[in-house]
């Protein structure tokens, strides 16, 4: 939100001058009365003149979320105020973006606003999930704990995500790899060699004749690939403005070999932590599970789990609904149900989450040792067979001659 600069009568003899934050110039002449002042004069700060953030999508990252977590609480625990602390943390945080949104919350702490309600005003960086726990920390008088909470839960999911991520990486990067070696060898070694065939052209064997054919296109045909892939990924783009051909390719990525299982679970492991971390800081399970929703990545996924919520808006028990879903392992609905039964739903939870980042954790190893030698051994038989191909007009030069 803009930054105001104010200029106010407190009394006939004293005049002030601050800063305040509103949606608009109106907005923030209420405020400045309210506080008990005649404003005089009321000016959008110069900073939000020449640059608008409010319209930047600047990324603040997972970790520096995390730090900002952390220094809060420590700050807090040693008896420094909110204000104070935001003031500390926004001098010393090098993200120009973050440090702005981080004065304009300082700023609305200041107008008498909460700290939750401030930080809901940039959904972009501080999710729904975190601005329920700071306003639950709030109405608890716990706000420091839930801060440690919050930055642990962001450490440990940012950790166990990278390792997921780095495990599909790993085969992408492979592919592209081994298929610019193959690109490269047709387009700059084979042309420099298709002298050797000049007088072979009538009787080159059929592999030469393929790999020459493949190897003429990509050189005279390249603006035909690369408009070719333009428009699969534009389709591909136009797909996923849908919420069904999104729908269609998260359900497409899940049945993926290897993979698809690996990053499901690692979907509902997040998932679960999330309901548990909402569930023991005293968020009912149906606020909890539109919460955690939206904490997945995968859109299927992320329906049938939202479709759940409405099971128990009818009475129903959420392992039941579970149990319904398509796609979901029948091991977590089970769970559930018992959890549910015995009243122990968060530590069911719990463990439901340590299971599945563990199973994840054993496939990254697994799909590693597989798909590196697998890709590996897909490069050299592909270059081999271009090679053979080259090689065997000469060996029938020999063949003949001798």
């Amino acid at each position: 939100m803009p930054l105001y600069i104010y200029k106010a009568k407190k009394n006939p003899t004293e005049t002030v001058t601050g800063q305040i934050v509103a949606s608009d110039q109106e907005e923030a002449v209420d405020l400045i009365t309210q506080l008990g002042f005649v404003p005089i004069s009321v000016l959008l700060h110069a900073d939000d003149k020449e640059k608008d953030w409010s319209k930047r999508s600047i990324r603040v990252s997972t970790k520096e979320l995390c730090v900002f977590s952390q220094q809060l609480a420590a700050l807090l625990k040693s008896g420094v105020t909110i204000l104070t602390a935001l003031d500390i943390i926004r001098i010393q945080t090098k993200n120009l973006y973050f440090k702005y949104v981080i004065g304009q919350v300082a700023q609305g702490v200041k107008n008498g606003r909460a700290l939750s309600d401030c930080l809901g005003m940039y959904p972009k960086i501080f999710s729904e999930l975190y601005v329920m726990m700071m306003f639950a920390g709030e109405n608890s008088s716990n706000l420091r704990e839930m801060l440690l909470s919050m930055a642990n839960y962001q450490k440990r999911q940012e950790e166990f995500m990278s390792r997921v991520r780095m495990a599909m990486v790993y085969p992408l990067f492979m592919a592209v790899v081994g298929t610019g070696t193959i690109i490269f060898i047709l387009t700059v070694v084979l042309p420099k060699m298709m002298g050797l065939f000049k007088n072979l052209q009538g009787g080159l064997p059929l592999p030469t004749k393929i790999v020459l054919g493949v190897s003429g296109f990509f050189i005279h045909f390249w603006y035909l690939i690369i408009i070719a892939l333009f428009g699969i990924y534009w389709i591909f783009q136009h797909m996923l403005r849908s919420r069904q051909g999104k729908k269609n390719f998260s359900k497409f990525v899940l049945m993926l070999p290897l993979l698809g299982d690996l990053y499901g679970k690692a979907q509902l492991a997040r998932f679960c932590r999330t309901i548990n971390l909402l569930l023991r800081n005293g968020i009912a399970l149906t606020q909890a599970i539109k919460i955690a929703a939206p904490v997945l990545d995968n859109a299927f996924l992320k329906e049938q789990l939202e479709a759940t919520h409405e099971a128990l808006a009818v009475g129903g028990t959420w392992g039941t609904a579970l149990k319904r879903m398509e796609n979901l392992p029948v091991m977590m609905g089970y769970m559930i149900s018992v959890g549910e039964e015995t009243g122990n739903l968060t530590e069911v939870l719990a463990d439901v989450a340590d299971y599945y980042e563990q199973e994840v954790d054993e496939k990254i190893k697994m799909t590693t040792t597989i798909l590196e030698p697998l890709m590996i051994l897909l490069v050299g038989l592909v270059v081999g067979t271009i090679v053979f191909a080259i090689l065997l007009p000469i060996f029938q030069v020999d063949i003949f001659t001798s």
